[in-house]
């Protein structure tokens, strides 16, 4: 027995339904299954031979809704679709502020403006939105390497004090050195010897 898939394919599309909607009259099968063409199809679409198991479109549906409106209270919700273009117009700028930064910054490790730490822990802090702009970066990359040029000031002033506080002589540091015990054996041999 022959199937009628190719048959139930061309008149779902002709049907603009899916092939589970498509009915096929049972007295009329013999004709069905000659039919080979999409023509053919619908030809016995005209002769109600074929038909979609879907009483109403949905066009017809909506009329019919125009025309007969339900008269209940409409209820005041907000409305989602205003929200999803807030949250796409902030993620759009959101990509690309971070994509210029992330840039801005593979640049500068690789010029070697940044060390791997540094890069990284920038690098987060883009990702929280903690800087605005690109300028608002380098700003902030320029007060942290002038931080850090004010502390490697501060230490070495730090090191010359401590240099110039030690004491002088050398001597007397040693001679406030208490012997241990091996050594006091040593100089008892050398002694008796």
């Amino acid at each position: 027995m022959k199937t009628l898939k190719m048959q139930r394919r061309l008149a779902a599309s002709a049907l603009k339904v899916g092939q589970h909607k498509v009915w096929f009259d049972p007295m009329r099968i013999d004709d069905i299954k000659e039919a080979l063409t999409k023509v053919d199809i619908e030809e016995l679409i005209k002769d109600n031979a074929i038909k979609s198991k879907i009483k109403m479109k949905k066009k017809e549906k909506a009329e019919i809704s125009k025309k007969y409106p339900k008269k209940k209270a409409r209820k005041r919700q907000r409305s989602t679709g205003h929200i999803r273009k807030k949250l796409r117009k902030r993620k759009e700028k959101y990509v690309k502020l971070i994509r210029k930064l992330r840039k801005f910054l593979k640049m500068l490790k690789l010029n070697g403006a940044l060390t791997t730490k540094e890069y990284n822990y920038l690098r987060k802090l883009a990702k929280a939105g903690q800087f605005k702009s690109r300028r608002h970066l380098q700003e902030h990359i320029k007060e942290k390497e002038y931080k850090e040029m004010l502390e490697k000031k501060e230490e070495k002033e730090r090191k010359k004090v401590e240099l110039s506080k030690k004491p002088e002589n050398k001597q007397e540091n040693i001679t406030s050195k208490t012997l241990t015990p091996k050594k006091e054996k040593k100089e008892k041999k050398e002694t008796k010897k």
